[in-house]
């Protein structure tokens, strides 16, 4: 008998399964999005901030940290036109390269010269990462905007329309994967084949060779660990490989908002501890799971991403949202 022959077909039986799994599914998630357009994601009543890109980048990455929020559109006054998004991600990054060149007084000294419309320099200067000026007309179907959204790193993109007077840029909203996702969830008729199939049947999520730290880590090394590897989330674990918590970019807003921006070296312990009663804190699932199952925990606790882990709550793999959305999409 040729066993190794009969395993092999076996796997590939496996592989074809899975992949019929998921191309059902994407068909399914794809035509739900393709019925549906940008603007059917609007509210009724929302707050929408704008920064002047005449802001200097001290001022506007205040504004994101006093209104607790991850990302913000910015617009060219003089130009009438949409300038791109300033994001967490671009905090991180600056943290990061003053940190390694610079004192905190000499970065808050530089950046307190800059003003937003410089911001493309300033970034390629310490990264080469382009500003986010990624955006969609707000008539563009929801798969439209998933697919822009699914070949970058970003999480949101803005939604802009011309004034038909003047020709001007008019920033309508910002939309992001997770109100995508959230929109699904709730409007999709058909939620059978959501519950059928868990993200092991859909291969969603990364496994292996995932980035940890415990909690006696110091904050900017967890910096250094986003940066490095391009991450915006890391599992913190106990001396059993158990995870505890997690430390995420969001969690920098905390720190600069408690004017801790100069004190990064303290341990990843005393950061978390810095969170509010109300924070969602670190949601775990099981490849197991099933995809309903998943996105209800993700519309319910507003979580960006959740870590997948074994029986013995040791982690294993991550689940972003961007990886739940490229499964749902042909």
């Amino acid at each position: 008998m040729n066993i190794p022959g009969a395993a092999a077909a076996a796997a590939n039986a496996v592989s074809h399964s899975v992949e019929a799994k998921r191309r059902e599914l994407a068909q399914l998630a794809s035509f739900f999005l393709k019925q549906h357009s940008a603007y059917d994601m609007i509210p009724v009543s929302f707050r929408l901030i704008v920064l002047d890109t005449k802001l200097l980048v001290t001022k506007a990455l205040s504004t994101l940290v006093q209104n607790g929020i991850e990302s913000a559109p910015m617009y060219d006054s003089l130009e009438s036109c949409y300038a791109g998004m300033l994001t967490t991600t671009d905090l991180v990054n600056l943290i990061q390269y003053y940190y390694s060149n610079f004192s905190y007084n000499e970065a808050i000294e530089d950046l307190g010269q800059v003003q937003l419309e410089n911001y493309k320099e300033l970034l390629l200067r310490f990264k080469s990462r382009q500003t986010n000026t990624l955006c969609a007309n707000p008539l563009d179907t929801l798969y439209e905007v998933s697919r822009r959204l699914l070949a970058t790193d970003y999480s949101a993109l803005a939604l802009v329309d011309e004034d038909t007077d003047t020709g001007s840029d008019v920033i309508v909203s910002v939309l992001s994967i997770y109100r995508i996702l959230n929109f699904m969830a709730v409007n999709i008729e058909d939620k059978k084949e959501l519950k059928e199939h868990s993200l092991y049947d859909l291969d969603i999520g990364t496994y292996g060779n995932l980035i940890t730290a415990t909690m006696d880590v110091s904050v900017i090394d967890i910096i250094r660990m986003f940066v490095d590897n391009n991450i915006s989330v890391v599992p913190i674990l106990d001396e059993n490989g158990v995870v505890l918590n997690v430390f995420a970019e969001s969690d920098i807003i905390l720190l600069a908002r408690e004017g801790l921006l100069d004190e990064l070296n303290i341990p990843v312990s005393e950061a978390l501890a810095l969170r509010p009663d109300d924070y969602p804190g670190v949601h775990s699932c099981s490849q197991t799971d099933t995809l309903y199952s998943v996105l209800d925990i993700i519309r319910k606790t507003h979580v960006q991403r959740l870590i997948v882990v074994d029986d013995d709550i040791r982690p294993v793999g991550v689940v972003a949202l961007s990886d739940v959305l490229r499964a749902l999409i042909l």
